[in-house]
């Protein structure tokens, strides 16, 4: 399927754009849940913050290998199989999570499903990238974090029911069931796409995939979202945690929490990507930036707060997530030639998944729970301000590079 230059989206654009956010519906609810589940399972498994780190940063390490091997693959075979092969073992590793008995399977089960699920997030959106061009791109990656906001309205807080009413096991069933699914209807509805072999990447050897390290332009996207998500870990890790022993929220609570926050994102969602494709990707960036800097800057200082102010917070901080994401990924994504896309997408998955587990990990060290009370987490806030103001050069300078 060639790029559209026309100004509306097809019919089958926008049944891969259906199909893409029910996908990764459940890669996201199975990422959050992990880090939504703290308050469970640090007690019901007598974990300590630096064990719950590890097996949040677990999944992550695991990915960023499985997506270095795939620099080398992803562009020798038809995207629609590839997406499939590796979806398909994330499900396994699903399944795997729920039969967990101990930390120790538990752990080995993250391990697994990372090495097929961090694959899923660089194929979907090498694949966003084949069928849509720059102009087209803001508006539908507004239409793709639709499926973290809805995995927080509708997955996460399900999810966590079934946690809070059965056990944390029956909450990884769920997301097994919901993905094969998903999988069905990937096989059913989308089309093979087989553009890129064009360019005779099937004959590309490992070292010539890895030229794109070569590029010093491509380190400005990979710094950039590595960051990115090391500040989002730092946020998510201990988040449900945090909120039911500093703040005391019931664990019932919780689940509330996520659903109205991915309401409003669902809603903000596209009209934040077109205010990216409107005003540009840059000024969108900064302005996400100086909000989510700002509102957790003030929540992970603050004593005592009510359940409403838990939730308003919450809802400014992941409006500016989105807004970062929304406009670093469309604009990121410009940069890559057409038969290096998918090594392009699978080198810089590799690196944010790598970040992502070592950050948990880290997290975990610099915060301790003390007397049922996370002490520590001040300074969490302070590492995302630093971190905010060097993605926000490094954006800068992707800016400049798109715009020459």
């Amino acid at each position: 399927m060639a790029e559209q230059n026309n100004t509306k989206l097809n019919r089958y654009q926008i049944l891969m754009i259906v199909c893409l956010v029910v996908l990764l519906f459940t890669i996201v609810v199975d990422y959050m849940l992990i880090s939504a589940l703290s308050a469970i399972i640090v007690p019901e498994l007598h974990l300590d913050t630096s064990q719950f780190g590890i097996l949040v940063g677990a999944y992550g390490v695991s990915a960023a290998i499985s997506s270095l091997i795939s620099i080398a693959l992803i562009d020798r075979f038809d995207r629609k199989s590839y997406l499939l092969f590796f979806y398909i073992g994330f499900l396994v590793g699903i399944l795997a999570c729920g039969l967990s008995p101990d930390y120790n399977i538990l752990l080995a089960s993250r391990i697994f499903t990372g090495l097929f699920g961090g694959v899923v997030g660089a194929i979907c959106l090498t694949i966003i990238t084949d069928l849509f061009d720059l102009k087209h791109r803001g508006r539908v990656m507004g239409f793709i974090q639709m499926s973290y906001a809805a995995g927080q309205i509708g997955g996460l807080p399900l999810a966590l029911k079934i946690a809070n009413d059965l056990s944390w096991n029956s909450a990884y069933f769920f997301i097994a069931g919901l993905g094969i699914v998903v999988a069905v209807l990937i096989i059913r509805q989308m089309e093979p796409l087989k553009k890129h072999l064009s360019e005779n990447t099937s004959k590309r050897r490992f070292s010539e995939s890895l030229s794109i390290v070569k590029n010093p332009k491509y380190w400005s996207v990979f710094g950039n979202n590595s960051l990115i998500v090391v500040g989002d870990i730092m946020l998510l890790t201990f988040d449900s945690l945090y909120m039911s022993t500093n703040l005391g929220l019931d664990i019932e609570q919780v689940p509330l929490v996520y659903l109205v926050t991915g309401g409003v994102t669902l809603v903000f969602g596209p009209i934040i990507g077109r205010l990216a494709d409107h005003f540009g990707k840059y000024k969108v960036f900064l302005a996400g930036s100086l909000l989510t800097a700002t509102c957790f800057l003030v929540y992970s200082n603050i004593e005592s707060l009510s359940f409403g102010g838990i939730i308003a917070i919450h809802v400014l901080i992941f409006i500016g997530i989105n807004a970062r994401m929304v406009s670093s990924t469309s604009l990121g994504m410009s940069l890559p030639k057409v038969h290096e896309r998918g090594s392009f997408m699978a080198m810089d998955t590799s690196i944010q998944q790598l970040a992502a587990g070592i950050s948990a990990a880290v997290v975990g060290s610099i915060v301790a729970i003390d007397l049922e009370r996370i002490e520590g987490y001040f300074y969490l806030g302070i590492l995302m301000v630093v971190l905010y103001g060097i993605t926000s050069f490094l954006m800068y300078r992707i800016h400049l590079q798109v715009n020459r």
